[in-house]
């Protein structure tokens, strides 16, 4: 079946997932040692060729938040909500598992869907970067 301007959820997780590996400045090799997965198993999912269990999901997750990069576990599937809803404000179909398409049109959506990621992402990590506002000073009852 062919679904026009269709992006699916394995290559927006997947996407996600190689930003924040690239955002702690680890190689896919190395990210994979730390999790003992074999490194080809990072790449398909990064890839969107295999879809993310929740064991795997789990390990990253340990990953990046010990890397300052998530704050909690869960975090991983609500990162990956936020593209999703963006992608689907800016006109692309989410779709859940393969998709038929034709000759050259994956590039644009791909494309378009990499600058989402990266922006969803960069605003992901400036909030969780960011200083708590200080809670203003109680008043005093008289």
């Amino acid at each position: 079946m062919t679904v026009p301007n269709a992006v699916e959820l394995t290559t927006i997780a997947g996407r996600i997932i190689a930003l924040l590996r690239q955002e702690l400045g680890s190689s896919q090799a190395a990210l994979a040692g730390k999790l003992t997965w074999d490194r080809s198993l990072l790449a398909r999912i990064e890839s969107g060729r295999n879809t993310a269990t929740i064991d795997n999901i789990f390990e990253l997750e340990e990953v990046y938040v010990a890397g300052g990069l998530l704050a909690e576990h869960g975090d991983l599937v609500t990162l990956t909500a936020y593209v999703v809803k963006e992608a689907m404000r800016r006109g692309l179909r989410v779709v859940v598992g393969k998709s038929e398409r034709p000759e050259g049109q994956e590039s644009m959506e791909v494309a378009t869907l990499d600058r989402i990621v990266a922006r969803v992402v960069d605003d992901w990590l400036v909030d969780l970067r960011a200083e708590p506002e200080p809670e203003p000073p109680k008043k005093r009852r008289r």
